[in-house]
């Protein structure tokens, strides 16, 4: 098996396009709601790009976005390290000449209006293909909408990015990276990844593929150290053999997540109108993805709690969960889906049970799960009790419902005139130095994942805390079973494949 390190990933012409010094951008303007290309233009300058080494390319404009812009490319005193290219499709291959001409070798065409239009678009497409070919160039597309490279300038620059999509939203930055056939799935996510703390470093849409496809971008992601997990959204693989072969040697070390979005009639046809590619069937994918250890799902929301949990690095060594709750049918639900999932909940020992006795309510039903019915004592509930089930090694993690935050819980209680409960009036902060950080030490020693529920959604104070602190918190009981589901099957994987 290839080891990671040995390929030097700085060598690959992935990190060249998303790495770039200096920019040529054709197709910028100064109409942002007009336009797709000013707002992207917009967001490279955003995001902290050097404004001197931008160069805007416009027949008619002198000023773009406060920047000079030139005629021509082949007016520019230096060679781009890239070359942006979002004009009408006709104009296209006589734009990439021009590149070719000035000697860049790397560019990105966001231009759409090739392959999945048809006959006309084909031709165009082998047309660019020649030109790449003649000037020794490689470009990602058509039809995309680029790449967001959150650790641009990283570590001289803490807090740059490089990102050519229209959309504005910058998730915050970790070791996820993406690859997507289509530019939504590659930023739109962005949103809702910021809100549930899904930290992504990477996002690469490649549109129709014509030059860069998935298997190079996976090649990349194999070598990077700034990539732990990887998440891919594919319409359709043009190297089959390579793509099993590389997978089979990236799972074991980095999970993969995917969604293959063929599969039935309309979505054919959809993908045939998106990038012109012809979906397979729904069955070779996933006996594909089964081989290779890919994880599958046709959920994006599955999809990005997945990637968000392969995230925090904390790998269950087998199947058994412990369940902890308030509430009995909370519990009863997780147990039921827990089972349908193949997950184990095992009957807790006599003695066990003895420790966990001083522990809980005495109305309590010690067993599993563990129902603690209406209880608040922050310590039993954050640390003593799942030290002691994670101790016994009778589960290999945890999931607990509920994660309450107290600070609006104290102010109802204040506004009806109740007393002050001064245990719970105490910060989040101080609550996370004492609960939470303590218990992630102990989880990551032990390789024991815990996963808490917070019912009052992801927007409470206290629930934010886990999210700034990468601790697996979810809104609901469902998804955290269906998560640990995965997460124990992927163990189960890499165990036999290491």
């Amino acid at each position: 098996m290839t080891e990671l390190n040995e390929i030097p990933f700085k060598d690959n012409i992935i990190h060249s396009i998303i790495n770039p010094k200096s920019i040529a951008i054709f197709g910028a303007n100064n109409k942002f709601l007009d336009t797709m290309g000013a707002m992207q233009l917009r967001n490279i300058i955003a995001g902290g790009f050097a404004k001197e080494k931008i160069f805007p390319i416009h027949p008619k404009l002198d000023i773009i976005q406060g920047l000079k812009a030139f005629k021509s490319v082949l007016d520019l005193s230096e060679v781009p390290d890239l070359a942006l290219i979002i004009v009408r499709p006709d104009v296209v291959p006589e734009v990439l000449e021009q590149c070719g001409l000035k000697g860049i070798k790397h560019v990105i065409i966001t231009s759409g209006g090739f392959r999945e239009i048809g006959k006309k678009g084909t031709i165009l497409s082998q047309t660019i293909d020649d030109i790449a070919k003649k000037y020794n160039m490689r470009f990602v597309g058509p039809n995309c909408l680029g790449i967001y490279n959150g650790w641009y300038g990283y570590p001289e620059k803490k807090n740059t990015n490089f990102n050519t999509m229209w959309t504005y939203a910058i998730p915050d930055r970790g070791k996820i990276s993406i690859a997507a056939h289509s530019g939504t799935i590659a930023s739109h996510l962005f949103w809702f990844c910021k809100q549930i703390g899904v930290k992504i470093g990477k996002s690469l849409s490649i549109g129709n593929e014509r030059n860069i496809d998935i298997v190079d971008i996976l090649e990349y992601f194999k070598a990077d150290p700034q990539t732990d997990v990887i998440g891919l959204y594919i319409e359709e693989i043009k190297r089959g053999k390579e793509f099993i072969q590389l997978a089979k040697e990236i799972t074991p070390l980095k999970p993969i997540v995917a969604i293959y979005a063929g599969g039935s009639e309309a979505a054919s046809r959809s993908i045939m109108g998106h990038t012109g590619s012809i979906a397979g069937d729904d069955k070779i994918f996933e006996a594909v993805f089964k081989e290779a250890g890919i994880i599958s799902t046709f959920s994006i929301k599955d999809f990005l709690y997945y990637l968000r949990a392969f995230s925090y690095g904390i790998i269950p060594k087998g199947n058994r969960i412990g369940i902890i709750t308030d509430s009995g049918g909370s519990g009863a639900m997780m147990a039921k889906a827990a089972e349908k999932y193949g997950l184990s909940i095992p009957e807790f020992s006599e003695e066990l049970k003895s420790k966990l006795k001083a522990y809980v309510p005495s109305v309590a039903n010690i067993d599993n799960p563990l129902d603690l019915t209406f209880q608040f004592n922050q310590y039993n509930l954050y640390v003593k009790i799942p030290k002691i089930l994670i101790n016994s090694r009778e589960v290999d993690g945890i999931i607990i419902y509920a994660a309450f935050g107290f600070e609006e819980i104290l102010d109802v209680v204040k506004k009806s005139g109740g007393k002050s409960y001064e245990e719970f009036d105490v910060s989040n902060q101080m609550m996370k130095g004492v609960y939470l950080k303590p218990m992630q030490r102990f989880v990551r020693k032990k390789k024991a994942p815990v996963f808490y529920i917070g019912p009052q959604g992801y927007s409470n104070p206290w629930v934010r805390e886990f999210i700034k602190s990468d601790i697996p918190i979810f809104d609901l009981w469902d998804m955290p079973i269906k998560t640990f589901s995965v997460l124990a099957r992927y163990s189960d994987y890499r165990t036999h494949h290491l």
